[in-house]
């Protein structure tokens, strides 16, 4: 039984901890993301590529990235993992550039992958595809009307991709909770009069309200182990985490 992973944003944070725990489990891992590990495990694959360039991406695609890894795979995982949050700040302020970089990594990027991915697996392979998602896309916050919007498309398409029901794929858009890495650093450097949300992200690093990557890359895997993935389509990993 060949094992694939297909993960983005793998270089640091959540993307990492989950690379690291599928190179563990014996899975080949292809990392996809702007910066490489610099020593990279046999079973890792990795491809330098911002993939808020959806040009070069789907140059990558025409040069079999996806396909060619895939090939030999029975059972298949796509991660989507890497997003930008800013811009952190009410509309308006911002202005049209941090706008298309947002809609072009947190959206086009995984929209695309899912497509592609879905074309070029192995018939007979049995797929996952995950959506890194977040409350944002699912409640209304101040200054993340881009982030949010981005979010919550994840989670319909996911819907979507679930209730077209294709043969042996299972589907999940899954909020990871706060999890304490550089994005929350970025987060927590923002302007409080362009971000009114700043207050409370400090009070959860000051008062120890982060997770870890590596906890929420173990919940991750629980869930996707469990008879819920394909069944749970937006889910939240906090219900997956220890008590």
């Amino acid at each position: 039984m060949m094992n694939k992973l297909i993960i983005t944003g793998h270089s640091q944070g959540l993307g990492k901890a989950l690379a690291e725990y599928y190179l563990q489990e014996n899975w080949q891992v292809l990392g996809i993301s702007r910066t490489l590990w610099p020593q990279a495990p046999e079973n890792l694959q990795q491809c330098a590529l911002d993939l808020a360039d959806n040009q070069r991406l789907r140059q990558a695609f025409a040069g079999g990235m996806l396909a060619d890894f895939l090939h030999d795979a029975t059972q298949w995982l796509l991660i989507n993992n890497a997003a930008q949050v800013a811009p952190n700040a009410l509309a308006g302020i911002a202005g049209l550039e941090p706008v298309v970089s947002s809609v072009s990594l947190n959206i086009l990027a995984p929209l695309l992958l899912s497509e592609e991915v879905i074309r070029t697996a192995p018939a007979g392979s049995q797929g996952g595809i995950v959506h890194i998602s977040s409350g944002a896309g699912r409640k209304a916050y101040p200054g993340w009307s881009v982030y949010g919007a981005g979010k919550a498309a994840l989670d319909h398409h996911a819907l979507c991709l679930a209730a077209e029901q294709h043969p042996q794929l299972k589907v999940a858009s899954i909020a990871p909770g706060v999890v304490d890495t550089a994005m929350q650093a970025e987060i927590r450097s923002s302007s409080e009069q362009n971000f009114p949300l700043l207050p409370r992200f400090l009070a959860l690093k000051r008062e120890g309200g982060l997770i870890s990557a590596q906890q929420a890359a173990v919940a991750i895997a629980r869930f996707l182990a469990s008879p819920s993935f394909g069944r749970e389509v937006v889910a939240d990993i906090r219900d997956w985490m220890p008590v």
